[in-house]
């Protein structure tokens, strides 16, 4: 027993021993904490001109922002027609480009929000050094009319070389070809072996034009960029027609996603950075003894309008057609709205309320938002189909503007304009009465003051002998045919827009203008204030006013619009892509708010605004339904 015991305890001893060293042997030892893998980056593509890609400033700023955002930059370079239609078919998250006119299709279309401005620097015609145009010194306009004057002539030493191809710089010229009195398709395109489409980008043409001798219109930080490779001078680099501005834009695609829009907003964002934009300024100064191009945090250009300063934090944009006379008034509101909401990037386009309507209407425009200068518009025109309400929310009146410069201004009453105006020396404008309602109540207004003063020659002396605007006059109801109005320019003439007519009357270029009220008071106009009997101002006198009618074309047939008290309304239209928020901003319209800028802007709210048609209930309660 005690052998046996003597063995056992030998044996548990073993045991425990054995048990301790397994243990201790099994025990994993301590490492450090494994380091997570770096977030693999995500991707952004972005859409580009170019004279950006062509100068080295993309492939300058590409690391520094990929470095910073854990983003990798995929870069598409195109002319700007053709870089815009990537960013269309949603192939491209930024757009990144330099024609202010595509850009702002491109807004309207519903493709892109969160533009700004954050460049520019200036095009040059380009040559031989020997210049056989004989264009130094030259307006830019004065010298493509001696290049194609002398191309056409048959002269082989002129040569033009255009880009060719939709891009900024290609639509900038035709601009200017346009500003020179040239139908671009009839009278250059193809119109002679002197005139040659490179369909390339913007180095390629210089070093075509390089090649043979003849004349380009480029980019000034292409031209830098080439100059050493080039047998051509800069010839013409001064005049306004050759400012070169260059913007960027997060692009709305048909699917959305928020986490992609946000990180395109960053590179907008961090593009209009002072450290990047400082970056911009400095870039080719060591090569080129000069920036290619000029921040806007070096001062904004005269006549330029530019935001580099609002964070892009939108996601979705709200689009708001508008009558030119209300771009003061909803310019204040849109940042209003913003700040309340700042994921939606409010976007205004303005133009006559008839050519708004027609947007709509006729040619598929999505809006969520549509404020007429002329109430009936709405009734007449978008309801039921493409709108169920509009609402009635200020007035306005006609006066004549004018300035201390303009002819008779010490001598000119609220009783003698009209004879001012007949006065062979004296100039005088409206804006154009085929889509805006102030021009066609400009003219409204003028039928009223025959009738007022009881004198026959007024209507003849001011439009008929300087245009072809005529009248027909059937029981005693006036109708103003504008279907052609051919003015003469010289003591007549007819503006585009409404905007249009404050820079004429500051220029000199006319003396004076009818408009409305509140744009001649935000615009520091003088003006006279007409009787109402023909300042379309008083609803009391509505069966007067309607004594005018304006026949006007409206595509392809004509519409007639009858005289009625100036009144503005503002609708959502069926079509709207986001109505909600365009209930939204029309609350901020006809609210406190919105009343509160319409008086500061010189305009008469209607208060509380008058509601018509099957209103939404989102806007009962801020207006007061009329039927």
């Amino acid at each position: 027993m005690r052998g046996s015991l003597k063995h056992f305890m030998i044996l548990l001893c073993m045991l425990l021993i054995g048990g301790v060293f397994i243990a201790g042997c099994t025990t994993a030892p301590t490492t450090p904490a494994a380091t997570p893998a770096a977030a693999a980056p995500s991707t952004l593509t972005i859409a580009t001109t170019t004279s950006l890609y062509d100068t080295g400033l993309l492939n300058y700023l590409e690391p520094i922002f990929e470095k910073q955002y854990n983003v990798d930059l995929k870069i598409t370079s195109q002319g700007t027609g053709k870089a815009i239609e990537i960013a269309k078919k949603g192939d491209a998250d930024i757009l990144l480009v330099h024609s202010p006119t595509q850009e702002a299709t491109f807004l309207e279309e519903g493709y892109g929000l969160n533009r700004r401005t954050f460049a520019y620097n200036y095009f040059k015609i380009v040559g031989p050094a020997s210049d056989p145009a004989g264009i130094r010194g030259k307006t830019p306009e004065e010298a493509f009319k001696a290049i194609l004057t002398q191309g056409k002539a048959g002269n082989g030493a002129i040569m033009f070389v255009s880009r060719g191809d939709a891009s900024g710089t290609h639509t900038s010229e035709q601009g200017i070809w346009k500003k020179a009195g040239y139908d671009y398709a009839k009278d250059v395109q193809k119109s002679g072996n002197w005139y040659i489409e490179a369909g390339k980008g913007m180095g390629e043409t210089l070093q075509m034009a390089s090649e043979k001798g003849a004349y380009t219109y480029t980019d000034e930080g292409t031209f830098l960029a080439y100059q050493g490779k080039l047998s051509l001078v800069p010839i013409v680099e001064e005049g306004a027609s050759l400012m070169n501005i260059y913007s960027v834009m997060t692009v709305y695609p048909a699917n959305p996603q928020v986490d992609k829009i946000a990180m395109s907003n960053n590179f907008v964002n961090w593009l209009i950075s002072p450290d990047t934009m400082n970056n911009i300024g400095n870039f080719g100064k060591d090569k080129y003894g000069k920036g290619l191009f000029t921040p806007m945090t070096t001062g904004i250009p005269k006549g330029v309008t530019a935001d580099f300063t609002t964070p892009a934090t939108a996601t979705k944009p709200l689009k708001v057609y508008h009558a030119g006379s209300l771009q003061s008034s909803l310019s204040k509101l849109e940042k209003t709205f913003e700040k309340a909401h700042p994921d939606i990037d409010v976007q205004l386009f303005s133009g006559g309320s008839g050519a708004i309507v027609d947007k709509v209407t006729k040619q598929n425009q999505k809006a969520d938002v549509l404020a007429s200068a002329d109430y009936s518009l709405i009734p007449k025109y978008m309801v039921p189909n493409n709108a169920t309400f509009y609402i009635d929310f200020a007035k306005n009146s006609i006066v004549l503007c004018y300035t201390d410069a303009s002819k008779y201004s010490g001598e000119v009453t609220a009783d003698n304009w009209y004879k001012i105006l007949g006065r062979a020396d004296v100039r005088f404008a409206i804006s154009d009465p085929k889509t805006d309602p102030a021009g066609y109540r400009s003219l409204m207004t003028i039928g009223l003051a025959e009738k007022k003063y009881n004198d026959a020659t007024i209507f003849n002396s001011l439009l008929a002998s300087n245009s072809r605007i005529t009248k027909t006059v059937k029981d005693g109801v006036w109708t103003i045919d504008v279907t052609n109005t051919s003015p003469d320019a010289k003591k007549l003439t007819i503006t585009a827009t409404g905007p249009d007519i404050a820079p004429l009357l500051k220029d000199g270029k006319t003396d004076y203008a009818f408009e409305y009220s509140s744009v001649a008071a935000q615009s520091g106009l003088k003006f006279i204030a007409l009787p109402t009997d023909i300042d379309l101002s008083d609803p009391e006198k509505t069966a007067q006013y309607q004594t005018m009618q304006v026949k006007r074309p409206s595509g392809s047939t004509t519409v007639t619009e009858t005289g009625t008290p100036i009144v503005y309304a503002v609708t959502v239209p069926v079509s709207a892509r986001f109505p909600d928020l365009g209930y939204e901003f029309v609350k901020l319209l006809v609210g406190s708010d919105g009343q509160a800028v319409l008086n500061a802007d010189g305009q008469t709210p209607i208060v509380p605004a008058e509601a018509f048609g099957s209103v939404p209930g989102a806007l009962k309660p801020a207006v007061t339904v009329k039927g």
